[in-house]
């Protein structure tokens, strides 16, 4: 192809011969500003530099000729503050760097800074005169920077490249995924962009394939919680749920009770949405909803596998939780999540689908809820006294969960420190509620009973609340009061 020189112009007959479309495809492509164009009389004028350009970076080249070098050269200083919090080091920028190198460099960076910050989520939203771009960290949104709206569609433009996304389209949602290699450490990147009426919001989640499958020891369940997930993950048949918001650890669970429940003298399908990590013995499928592979249907298919333990990643509707409970009663075992408050209501949720009562009864193993709580940070954990009515009120209702306080037991909060970015919580663990499907809890089901009642036959066969666990969790110095009021709240 000829080398268009820097001053080069262009006619439309020619642009469109550089570009390999015709004149009404380039025609539209002006319409859409996907390149750029200016009128010299009533003619069209294309430069040779810009149609070079789009050649090698597509619609990314348009935005980036309309970015001032100020606003590029700003972004990597705007991450100055959080770099330094979190040490992570800038990365350099040569005088002769092109601008999109340097935004490239940018992305990489926020990705860096999660990555280092133990972040699970990058968050993007364009505001009315700025960008703000937040990590959540242990559970709760941090801000780490703001850019200029007029940088904004050339960070937008290489997200899009760098996740194989369709640059011209903003009009609708997009889901992509990027795998970056940055310090010898892997992150695979799930992307997704939502159109706003200020622009483009972009969600970032980091998955770590290098982390590996956490196993069902090293969960934090105390021994009695753990004794009873095993066994219900060993049974020969059964449903084993879990339930709890999204971000709560659900698929982590899900993950280490099919590592329990595998191996190489069983057959173990899964079906997800998406896969997020590989697992062994074990073949796993994703959804495909364009191409109709849905929850349901794939179920329909893996049934003709020969299972003996089948992952579903969720239950929406009637169709597959029947699917669901009849692949249970016919010798499988199967383990899966939907959403709900706590236990009792999760169980409750098949039957407001359209499931018998006798038959949810009969198929349920156990329902396992959970929230994600944060730890207090080693550095600056501390002991404090409650307030005597705070403290009172927290010992009733942990007794009412099952587990009552035991006296004289000391309660900690994390006082702030540099470490913790002053928050007094630095990492995550998680809090449960297991309810075993024991015959009376079986009996209560079957007899018409309220999710209330449910739980109340759980605790007297057994059983404790999500916030008892967390107290108990408080207790230990693992967590604060607060943070399981915050977490377990209805």
């Amino acid at each position: 192809m000829e080398t268009a020189s820097k001053d080069e112009l262009l006619s439309l007959e020619e642009a469109a011969s550089r570009l390999c479309v015709s004149k009404s495809t380039l025609y539209r492509m002006l319409d859409r500003k996907e390149v750029k164009g200016r009128k010299v009389g009533k003619q069209w004028r294309f430069s040779g530099t810009d149609v070079k350009a789009y050649l090698e970076r597509g619609p990314q080249a348009v935005a980036l000729s309309d970015v001032g070098p100020d606003d590029v050269n700003s972004l990597i200083p705007s991450l100055a503050a959080a770099s330094s919090q979190f040490g992570v080091a800038l990365p350099q920028f040569d005088s002769g760097d092109e601008s999109a190198a340097k935004v490239e460099r940018f992305v990489v960076h926020i990705v860096h800074l999660a990555g280092a910050s133990g972040a699970s989520d990058i968050h993007v939203a364009p505001g009315r005169d700025v960008v703000g771009i937040h990590l959540r960290i242990d559970g709760i949104m941090r801000p780490i920077c703001e850019i200029a709206m007029s940088a904004y569609p050339v960070v937008i433009g290489q997200l899009k490249q760098m996740a194989a996304l369709n640059m011209e389209e903003k009009a609708l949602p997009q889901d992509g995924r990027m795998i970056l290699q940055i310090e010898g450490k892997t992150y695979d990147c799930r992307v997704s962009l939502v159109p706003t009426i200020r622009g483009e919001a972009v969600v970032i989640r980091l998955l770590d394939p290098n982390a590996g499958i956490v196993t069902l020891d090293r969960m934090g369940f105390y021994d009695d919680d753990l004794e009873r997930i095993t066994r219900w993950s060993t049974s020969p048949a059964g449903v084993v749920l879990c339930t709890g918001p999204t971000g709560s650890g659900k698929t982590t669970t899900l993950y280490a009770c099919t590592q329990s429940a595998s191996g190489p003298t069983r057959v173990t399908l899964t079906v997800e949405d998406p896969v997020e990590y590989e697992l062994p013995y074990t073949r796993q499928s994703a959804v495909n909803r364009r191409a109709g592979m849905t929850f349901a249907t794939t179920m329909r298919a893996l049934l003709r596998q020969d299972p003996d333990v089948l992952l579903v990643g969720e239950v929406r509707d009637l169709e597959a939780s029947d699917l669901v409970v009849q692949a249970a009663l016919s010798g499988h075992l199967v383990l899966t999540t939907l959403y709900a408050d706590d236990a009792p209501s999760a169980a409750m949720r098949f039957v407001e689908m359209g499931n018998e009562r006798f038959m949810v009864a009969a198929a349920l193993r156990g329902v396992v809820s959970q929230r994600l709580v944060r730890r207090i940070c080693e550095e600056c954990k501390e002991p404090i006294t409650l307030p005597q009515l705070v403290e009172l009120q927290v010992r009733v209702k942990a007794a009412q969960g099952g587990l009552p306080v035991p006296e004289g037991s000391t309660f900690y909060h994390g006082r702030g420190c540099e470490r913790c970015g002053g928050s007094g919580y630095r990492g995550r663990r998680a809090i449960y509620e297991l309810l075993e499907f024991t015959p009376a809890v079986a009996d209560a089901l079957r007899a018409n009973s309220s999710a209330e009642q449910l739980m109340q036959a759980g605790i007297g066969d057994g059983m404790h609340t999500l916030f008892a666990d967390g107290i108990r969790k408080a207790v230990a110095g693992n967590t604060t009061v607060d943070e399981v009021v915050r977490v377990s709240a209805k």
